[in-house]
């Protein structure tokens, strides 16, 4: 994304220097005209700056809802585990010249292998078992005589609340971060909106016509239309 900006940049500073070709005679003075493109130069910089800020608060908002979301569905310790383990593969990456501390490594890495698949299976099992739960209070309940059962029905709301808590987990934990990600679109859109008016005002000061122009720019996964200037004429 920065690579792309930055093209995009440089495009304008470009064109506005093409535009002295279609000057007329209200040309403004050639001092003036440079002033304007260093200060268009300046405030797409400034932009440009600021885009970048916001991409990587962006990105690292998105990274830690994503290790939020791997919690909840994993939980805390296949995690832990995990994060152990690309501690030991970047370790096993450095000992490739040392055979003995690589089979320890090794040795190591199948361990938590073992241990991670043991935890997500205590999850699976445990999910399972509720849902199967709920099954059979729900196949109880039907029975002839079982509709108004009060401890059937406490039960199975007991079982589903289990479900509902950790979709409730994910609704919440995604709420957040859209309203964390939003803020900092708006923020980032609003400061640059603001740099480019200013900018284009200035340049008319001096006779010179600017205009914004739009670039996409991506924040964890969602494209934005944000705007440097670029001078269109005298």
């Amino acid at each position: 994304m920065k690579k792309i900006v930055a093209v995009v940049f440089s495009a304008a500073l470009f064109l506005g220097l093409g535009s002295q070709v279609y000057a007329s005679e209200n040309v403004p003075q050639q001092d003036d005209l440079q002033q304007v493109l260093a200060m268009i130069d300046k405030s797409n910089q400034d932009i440009e700056e600021k885009i970048e800020k916001a991409v990587a608060k962006a990105d690292k908002l998105q990274e830690d809802y994503l290790l939020d979301i791997q919690k909840i569905e994993e939980g805390d310790q296949v995690v832990k585990l995990q994060n152990e383990k690309e501690k030991v593969l970047a370790d096993l990456e450095k000992a490739k010249h040392d055979e003995k501390k690589a089979d320890e490594l090794n040795k190591k890495l199948q361990d938590l292998d073992k241990r991670m698949n043991e935890e997500r299976e205590k999850i699976h099992v445990k999910m399972a078992d509720i849902q199967g739960d709920i099954e059979e209070a729900t196949a109880q309940l039907q029975s002839p005589g079982k509709k108004d059962d009060k401890e059937l029905n406490d039960k199975l709301n007991k079982l589903q609340n289990q479900l509902d808590k950790k979709t409730g987990k994910y609704e919440e934990r995604t709420k957040k971060f859209t309203e964390e990600l939003e803020k900092i679109i708006q923020d980032v859109y609003d400061e640059t909106l603001k740099i480019s008016n200013e900018t284009i005002a200035k340049a008319a000061e001096k006779g010179v016509v600017a205009e914004q122009y739009w670039v996409q720019v991506e924040f964890a996964g969602k494209l934005v239309w944000i705007d440097p200037v670029r001078v269109v004429g005298p």
